[in-house]
C-alpha cells in the first residue's frame, strides 16, 4: 500500500497533468462512443467526455446576460480553436462571443454560470482567412484566439490535424461529425445535448455531378454523408469536426470543418466540409508552426499540398461559386441556384430576431397578431368581419296605423333645418363624464322638455287614426 505522501504526489501530478497547456496527447477519447447508426439529424446523445475538443460557440446579449449556442469549433491548443468563417458574418466583434468547453448538455438562452468540468472563455482575436469570399463560399476557415486559455484534462482536450505530406483523405472511409445543431431541418432550436454521426467520405466528383450538387463544390471541399440522406449536419453544427480515425495512433484526425449544404439529411445533397489539409500552412502562419506540429498525426503520403491562400480557378464549369444572401439585400432565387438560406449551415439566431422564411414555414407576418390599431381609423384592407353589413329593411307600419304625415312646409333642397341648442349639460363639458353619466343627464333634461321643429311634435308618440 503507498504511503500517504507518495498518494499527495500522485494527486498533485494528476492535477498539473489535468490543467496542462493541452500540448500532450490530441484527438483522443476519454470515454468511447458509441459504434453504430448514431446520427446528429434526429439522432443519438454522444458520452461525456467522448470529444473533449469540440467546442460551442455561443453568441452573448449584454441586455440580459444570456448565451445562445450559435456554432461549433475544434480546440487545437490551450489558446486556439478552429471553426467555420461564415459564424463571423453577423457578429464581427470579440465581446459578442462565448466560448464553453468541455460540454455535453447545453441550455440555449442560459444566463448561468457553468458548472464543472465545462468551462467558459473570452474571444480574445477572430482570424479569419484573408481569401474569405462570403459570396462564394470558397476559404470558410477561421481561427479564434482563447482568452484566458483553457485548461486540458479529461473532458477537455486537443483535437488532432492531418500531415503536412497527408494530402486529401482517402476515399472511401467511415469518418464522424459532432454537434448541438438542429435534429432536423427547419427545427426552432439547437438541441440541448451533443450529437454525433458516423457518415462516408464521398467522392467529390460524384457530389459535384450534375443530379447532386452541379459543379458548386470547390476542390478543397470534402464531401461526407449518405446518397440516401437521412444522416448529416445541420444549421448549428457549422464550423464543427469531421473527423477520421487514424489506425496507427488510434487517435481522431480533423480532416474537415462543417461548412454548407441543401436542407439537411436531403437524398443527394450530403453534407459539405471545408477540408484542412489544404490550409495547413495558413494555420501554422497564425499560430505558429511548434504549435501545429505536436498536433499532427497521420500517415505521410508523397503528396504536394495545395496553396491554401490561392482560390480554386473560377473558370471550371466545375466549381460554380454557391449563392449567399447579402445582409443588405435579398437573396437572387433562380431555378437553378437554390437560396442562401438552405445552402450554408448558418448560426442559430437568438430569438430576438423573427424565423426566416421557408416553403415549409409560414412567412413571419402572418405568426404575429397584428397592431391594434387607434380607434376613428380603420385598417386599410379590413377583413371580413370588418366590413359594412347591409342594413335591415325598413319595418312596415302595423296594420291600423298610418304613416306619419308629411311636413307642413317642407325645407328646400339641400337644406337642413336648424335644431334648437340642447341646454349645457350638468356637470361641465360633456367630454369629461362618461358615457352612462351623460346619458343620465340628458334624459333628466328630455323628461321635462318637448321639442318643436319644422317636422312636428317629436316629443310624443303618434296615436293611431280610427
Amino acid at each position: 500500500m503507498l504511503p500517504t505522501a507518495a498518494l499527495l504526489v500522485l494527486a498533485a501530478s494528476a492535477a498539473a497533468r489535468d490543467n496542462s497547456s493541452c500540448d500532450a496527447f490530441c484527438g483522443r477519447q476519454f470515454r468511447q462512443t458509441a459504434e453504430g447508426g448514431a446520427r446528429v439529424v434526429g439522432g443519438q446523445a454522444a458520452r461525456h467526455g467522448a470529444w473533449p475538443w469540440v467546442v460551442s460557440l455561443q453568441y452573448f446579449t449584454f441586455h440580459d446576460n444570456r448565451r445562445y449556442h450559435a456554432c461549433g469549433g475544434t480546440l487545437l491548443n490551450s489558446q486556439w480553436l478552429l471553426t467555420a468563417a461564415h459564424c463571423f458574418r453577423e457578429k464581427k466583434q470579440v465581446y459578442e462571443w462565448r466560448l464553453i468547453f468541455g460540454a455535453r448538455d447545453i441550455e440555449y438562452g442560459s444566463n448561468r454560470p457553468v458548472k464543472p468540468p465545462m468551462q467558459e472563455r473570452y474571444v480574445e482575436r477572430i482570424v479569419i482567412h484573408d481569401r474569405y469570399r462570403p459570396g462564394m463560399e470558397v476559404n470558410d476557415i477561421a481561427l479564434l484566439k482563447i482568452t484566458p486559455p483553457v485548461l486540458c484534462g479529461r473532458f477537455v482536450g486537443p483535437g488532432c490535424l492531418p500531415q503536412f505530406a497527408a494530402g486529401p483523405p482517402s476515399i472511401p472511409q467511415k469518418c464522424w461529425v459532432i454537434g448541438w445543431g438542429y435534429l432536423r431541418e427547419n427545427a426552432l432550436r439547437p438541441s440541448p445535448v451533443l450529437q454525433e454521426a458516423r457518415v462516408d467520405l464521398l467522392d467529390l466528383d460524384m457530389c459535384n455531378s450534375t443530379q447532386w450538387y452541379g459543379g458548386r463544390i470547390y476542390s478543397t471541399n470534402v464531401c461526407a454523408g449518405y446518397p440516401h440522406g437521412r444522416i448529416d449536419t445541420c444549421q448549428g453544427d457549422s464550423g464543427g469536426p469531421l473527423m477520421c480515425k487514424d489506425s496507427v495512433e488510434n487517435a481522431y484526425v480533423v480532416v474537415g470543418v462543417t461548412s454548407w449544404g441543401v436542407g439537411c439529411a436531403r437524398a443527394k445533397r450530403p453534407g459539405i466540409y471545408t477540408s484542412t489539409w489544404p490550409y495547413l500552412n495558413w494555420i501554422a502562419s497564425k499560430i505558429g508552426y511548434s504549435a501545429l506540429k505536436p498536433i499532427q498525426i497521420g500517415p505521410s503520403r508523397p503528396s504536394t499540398p495545395s496553396d491554401a491562400t490561392k482560390p480554386p480557378p473560377s473558370t471550371s464549369s466545375s466549381l460554380v461559386r454557391p449563392p449567399i444572401r447579402p445582409p443588405i439585400r435579398p437573396p437572387d432565387h433562380s431555378p437553378d441556384r437554390p437560396p442562401y438560406d438552405s445552402l450554408l449551415r448558418p448560426p442559430i439566431r437568438p430569438p430576438i430576431r423573427p424565423p426566416d422564411h421557408s416553403p415549409d414555414r409560414p412567412p413571419y407576418d402572418s405568426l404575429l397578431r397584428p397592431p391594434i390599431r387607434p380607434p376613428g381609423r380603420p385598417p386599410a384592407n379590413p377583413p371580413w368581419y370588418f366590413q359594412p353589413q347591409p342594413l335591415p329593411p325598413s319595418p312596415r307600419p302595423p296594420s291600423g296605423l298610418h304613416p306619419r304625415p308629411p311636413p307642413l312646409n317642407p325645407p328646400p333642397s339641400g337644406h337642413r333645418p336648424p335644431h334648437a341648442p340642447l341646454p349645457p349639460l350638468i356637470g361641465g363639458h360633456p367630454q369629461a363624464l362618461s358615457f352612462a353619466k351623460r346619458l343620465e343627464e340628458l334624459m333628466e333634461i328630455l323628461k321635462g322638455k318637448t321639442f318643436i321643429n319644422i317636422r312636428g311634435n317629436y316629443g310624443s308618440r303618434q296615436t293611431p287614426q280610427n
